[in-house]
């Protein structure tokens, strides 16, 4: 029977009878970053809800910074606000802070029955626009982040139960140094983008770290508007990619001139989509949009979004994520997506998730 709780399934995974199997491997079961693991504790994975049915996800911040001050506090606030649990926790790991697998912010979601859903940040610094002086994507091919990567999947393995990474978060956006732009330019970055991808899901597989499920992360508008810089220019195969998402935001900030609406970015996108991979299951891993724009108001559009989201509209969609923070950007009155600090929001949230389309929610994870 499968366990009903990720605790049950970590006792399965890593309990007493796993960590003293006769098979002469130690709990991480690792032999160091050159060599090949060992065989270690049994390792679990997240599955798809069944069709029809959307997993519940938030990246859960409160109001330093974009993603840094995830926390159990912001996570608890957001699912009083909805009344509904999540299935999964969206929170970035930055390499310009540590190169090492974010063990504790990992156990306390798990510990609360949620799946870690980690953005692989492999940059030395957070300023967009730029080329990274580090982490290129010819430095990851060449192998030189090799040890790093080796390491953090044999702390990703060692975890044992589910874990969902990306890596090249909105690479078809213009603003992250994984994105072409910054890496030879559209006629060269887009195969990079493609090698640097496969290998470190290479690296990572190569650990034993199976317990990972792969993320391609799109943004919801190419930038730039160019027939090199669309999804399937980047798409690295199916081979080392689990589940395909966007990033679907209205207005972003209180003096954002574009408000557009949530159906109008996803329609645009998912026939780009189908042109990368049409076997992949489809997620909406960002949205939101501020409640202070008085030109683009905040609840109809959530409640519009979850119409389609949990209406049917997508079939091939498989869950979505908010982006829960409010945080200075670049605007008169910054950007505030907490739902709890608008009524308007939270009541499309309540609605949406508590209501008659919330039978269509899942708000916790499918184990095999």
């Amino acid at each position: 029977m499968r366990p009903t709780s990720l605790a049950a399934v970590l006792f399965l995974a890593c309990g007493p009878a796993a960590q003293h199997s006769t098979s002469g491997a130690g709990p991480t079961g690792s032999t160091g970053t050159s060599g090949s693991p060992d065989a270690g504790p049994s390792i679990q994975s997240i599955g798809l809800p069944e069709p029809g049915r959307l997993y519940h996800g938030v990246l859960p911040a409160g109001a330093v910074e974009p993603g840094i001050d995830v926390a159990q506090s912001a996570l608890d606030a957001y699912q009083r606000a909805v009344g509904r649990n999540v299935a999964y926790v969206y929170f970035s790991t930055e390499w310009s802070v540590s190169r090492a697998f974010p063990a504790g912010t990992a156990t306390w979601i798990r510990s609360g029955g949620a799946v870690p859903f980690i953005r692989l940040m492999m940059r030395s610094q957070k300023q967009p626009l730029v080329t990274d002086p580090v982490f290129t994507l010819d430095r990851i091919v060449a192998g030189e982040f090799d040890p790093d990567l080796a390491a953090w999947a044999d702390a990703a393995r060692a975890f044992a139960t589910p874990l969902i990474v990306e890596y090249g978060t909105e690479v078809n956006g213009d603003w992250n140094p994984w994105s072409a732009p910054y890496n030879g330019g559209l006629d060269t970055g887009p195969e990079k983008f493609k090698k640097a991808y496969r290998h470190v899901v290479a690296v990572m597989r190569a650990r034993g770290a199976a317990n990972i499920t792969w993320a391609l992360h799109y943004n919801g508008e190419n930038y730039p508007q160019d027939p090199r810089n669309v999804p399937a220019s980047y798409y690295p195969g199916d081979d080392v990619v689990d589940w395909v998402g966007l990033s679907t935001y209205g207005s972003e900030r209180s003096n954002d001139h574009r408000c557009p609406t949530f159906r109008s970015l996803v329609d645009d996108m998912i026939p780009q989509l189908r042109a990368a991979t049409t076997s992949k299951p489809y997620f909406i891993f960002e949205f939101g949009i501020t409640n202070n724009n008085p030109g683009c108001a905040a609840g109809p559009w959530v409640e519009a979004a979850f119409a389609d989201l949990l209406g049917g509209r997508w079939p091939d969609m498989r869950g979505f994520s908010w982006w829960n923070e409010r945080w200075n950007n670049d605007g008169a009155a910054g950007s505030d997506m907490l739902v709890q600090d608008d009524a308007s929001v939270n009541g499309a949230f309540r609605a949406a998730l508590t209501g008659a389309t919330g039978n269509s929610v899942v708000d916790a994870p499918v184990i095999k």
